[in-house]
This record gives structure tokens, sequence and C-alpha cells, in this order.
């Protein structure tokens, strides 16, 4: 199989299963809907690598990872998330072997 991008109306999903290229591999940046919510992440699957989330202030063009990377699946909420865009991906180097599937959603609440 390929790396892949999946999307709803929702989320954004990708599953990657092949090492990245030199840019790595994220999902399609997920934008805040309102001044209230949070950012909810999960990492599932059978797989060694390093997962990193990372965000964009607004007005930005650079990408800024998140203070914590994952080497396990996971599932984590982010809270207070607005004013920037983010995405999770793998970075350059950072996949070993197996199949994640990586999943951002921007919930209001």
């Amino acid at each position: 199989m390929a790396n892949r991008r999946l999307r709803d109306v929702t989320y954004e999903k990708a599953s990657i299963d092949t090492a990245p290229g030199t840019a790595g591999y994220y999902t399609t940046a997920v934008k805040p809907l309102s001044k209230h919510g949070n950012l909810v992440m999960f990492i599932t699957g059978t797989w060694a690598g390093t997962v990193t989330l990372q965000f964009r202030p607004k007005g930005n063009t650079g990408w800024t990872a998140y203070s914590t990377t994952w080497t396990a699946n996971a599932r984590q909420i982010i809270e207070d998330a607005t004013d920037c865009e983010w995405r999770i991906g793998i970075a350059s180097g950072g996949y070993t072997s197996g199949t994640v599937v990586l999943g951002i959603e921007y919930v209001r609440y």
C-alpha cells in the first residue's frame, strides 16, 4: 500500500505504511471552527516510529512542533487550540515499520 489521506466533514486522517519523503507525511491541516474548542488527536495501529503534532499560528508560514511526540498509540485532547492550524504526521526519518493511522479533529464546545 501507499501513504494516503482520508477526509470527512469533521476530521482529517492519514494512514502511513511507507517511509515518508523529505517533507514527511501529515494530515491536511485542521482549522478552528470557532473561538471555543479543543483539538482531539488519535494514533492507532501496529507500527514503530515517532509521530509529531504541529501547529501554525495565524499569519505564520512555517510549522512548529508541539511539545510532545508519540511512539505508541494514544489519544489526546489539547484544550483551547484556537488561532492555529494543526496537523499530525511523521517527519522524514521518523518512520520505522508497520501501519499507523493518525486522526485529528477540532471539536467546538
